[in-house]
């Protein structure tokens, strides 16, 4: 029997499993600039479907295990300390390094990323403004140059045509760039001002988001329907009204530079234009005005500014890529007073419960039910059809469905660990599953989601079951993938190694500081010559051996290492990894 067998306090697999997750999402972040697709805050030209197919695998588990393992690691604190020492530790190792990244290293990070979209911004677009007009429609468009957007016309351009890159029709287009004069020849000229592009997108949309007010109230004189939803069912009033914090990271995807004071002013305009037409809902055009206006009445019962308030702090990135540690904090929180209540019941509970080390965790039946259990918040999830993987919550109140979503998986780990598995049975069935999980379950729940192999067509699947296979597929993929690595983790890495343990210590560090240095090198590589596979090996490489050294030297003995990674031990005295 190996020694972490022999030795429940001591899982040098599971140590080795959290840093990798943790190095894991270093590479992860690294991906996203080269995933043909993902509206990230650098889009580089070598992106491929490949590296949106990686970071969808990784988005599909990653964190899931991640939650996993600290659940088992909060349960063994609580068997050997008690819950009051439980919550003491955990406001030090994960309460104050979230508060004190959330004030240093989040704002480092958003300046890095604002930086990275201008910069990205007026590089595409001094690409596109030096592309020829003559050359097709839409360079024309992009120009402003309408005499040259009819001699295409001219020479046939069909309604139909998309843009090869963006899928985004001709009259989109122009309403994208706020360009009025193409925008009335292309409906002068026959064009429907309500075409649609396969997203379901109309020229409304588009106006409407970029704040384009000469457009959007050309576009609704010509009769564009403003009811009409995308595929997400969002009208056009709905895009006037996403987060103006958004309109830069599109607008770097589509090789765009905008003001965002002449956005403001637009959206503002616009929906001057909706109340006085009498369209649109009339409360949420007011409270959109008032916001917006310094000028306007801002004299609001107490009701509404405590919803204003509650709103800021629900949809506010205070913790952004940091959120992980606000939702570890509360679920330690909440399980040291579970386990204080059942503590404080202990009579009872013996009386009328098996006892925790009778759990069967490992169990078919009872994966099923977690698995099962897993459904219900992901049927909740936004971002389900649109990206692999659960949504994110990064605010002070963090969305309800993604804190009850990681709560299971939490839970499950500290219920793994009270049911005292010495014989390793859970993942044990790995060497088949973790395969069959990889080439077999993971594609089969991407094309059902995202129908990103262009097979979903094909299959002919009712439109009403879509949903529901993409959220079993995607739970039934999380579960058997963070089990499968558990139990490969188990088998292969289960002997203490001293690199093992520097990296578990180091990751930490390493995790919470990455981002904004990922960030940097991904604008750095944007313009070299290389394919994306070489791009996100120089980013990870880089930035993994720098955030090293930088621990090594900066961190690892100093308070910052103490607090993230507690008093470095005696190698002849080694603790129970918590």
């Amino acid at each position: 029997m190996n020694s972490s067998l022999r030795n429940p306090d001591r899982r040098h697999d599971l140590d080795a499993l959290r840093a990798s997750a943790m190095i894991l999402g270093i590479i992860y972040h690294g991906a996203l600039s080269l995933a043909l697709g993902f509206p990230w805050v650098v889009q580089d030209p070598s992106a491929s479907q490949s590296l949106y197919v990686f970071q969808s695998w990784v988005h599909g588990f990653r964190m899931h295990l991640f939650f996993i393992i600290s659940g088992f690691f909060t349960a063994m604190l609580w068997k050997k300390r008690g819950s009051k020492a439980l919550v003491s530790h955990r406001f030090r190792r994960i309460l104050l390094p979230c508060i004190i990244g959330a004030i240093t290293l989040v704002p480092v990070c958003n300046w890095v990323m604002f930086r990275a979209v201008v910069d990205g911004m007026e590089r595409r677009t001094q690409i596109a403004q030096n592309e020829p007009p003559e050359r097709n429609i839409w360079a024309a468009i992009v120009q402003h140059q309408p005499q040259a957007a009819k001699t295409h016309l001219e020479n046939g351009f069909q309604w139909s045509e998309l843009h090869p890159e963006f899928q985004t029709t001709a009259l989109s287009w122009a309403a994208i760039h706020g360009d009025l004069e193409c925008t009335r020849l292309l409906i002068q000229q026959g064009c429907d001002p309500s075409i649609a592009n396969p997203d379901g997108n109309t020229p409304l949309h588009a106006a409407m988001f970029f704040g384009h007010y000469p457009v959007a109230e050309y576009l609704l004189e010509q009769g564009a329907d403003i009811t009409k939803k995308n595929n997400n069912q969002e009208t056009p009033v709905k895009s006037l009204r996403i987060d103006a914090a958004v309109v830069p990271i599109i607008a770097g995807m589509l090789r765009m530079k905008i003001d965002p004071a002449s956005i403001k002013h637009g959206r503002e305009l616009i929906e001057n234009k909706l109340t006085e037409l009498k369209l649109g809902d009339a409360n949420e055009t007011s409270d959109m005005i008032a916001s917006t206006n310094p000028s306007a009445d801002t004299s609001k019962p107490p009701g509404a500014r405590l919803q204003g308030l509650w709103s800021l702090l629900s949809t506010y990135p205070v913790f952004s890529y940091l959120w992980f540690l606000w939702f570890l904090w509360w679920y330690a929180v909440c399980f040291a007073i579970f386990a204080w209540f059942l503590s404080a019941t202990k009579t009872y509970w013996l009386k009328y419960a098996k006892p925790w080390n009778s759990l069967k965790v490992h169990s078919p039946l009872a994966l099923l039910v977690w698995i099962a259990i897993t459904t219900v918040p992901i049927l909740w999830m936004e971002a389900l059809g649109y990206i692999f993987g659960p949504d994110t919550s990064v605010s002070f109140f963090p969305a309800p469905r993604i804190v009850a979503f990681y709560a299971v998986f939490f839970l499950f780990g500290a219920t793994y660990y009270l049911s005292e598995d010495t014989q390793a049975r859970l993942g044990s069935s790995w060497p088949w599953l973790l395969p069959l999980t990889m080439f077999v379950v993971f594609p089969l729940a991407l094309e059902i989601n995202l129908g990103t192999f262009g097979l979903r067509d094909t299959w002919k699947l009712p439109s009403d079951s879509i949903r529901p296979l993409s959220v079993l597929s995607q739970s039934l993929f999380a579960w058997w993938m963070s089990l499968s690595c558990i139990g490969l983790f188990r088998s292969c890495l289960s002997q203490q190694r001293a690199w093992i343990r520097y990296l578990s210590d180091s990751s930490y560090w390493l995790y919470v500081a990455h981002l904004p240095l990922v960030v940097i090198l991904q604008s750095r590589v944007v313009d070299l010559p290389w394919n994306s596979f070489g791009k996100l090996s120089a980013i990870s490489i880089l930035s993994i051996l720098l955030l090293l050294v930088s621990y090594q030297l900066l961190v690892r003995n100093t308070w910052i290492g103490r607090l993230l990674n507690g008093p470095r031990q005696a190698k002849s005295n080694p603790q129970a990894s918590d």
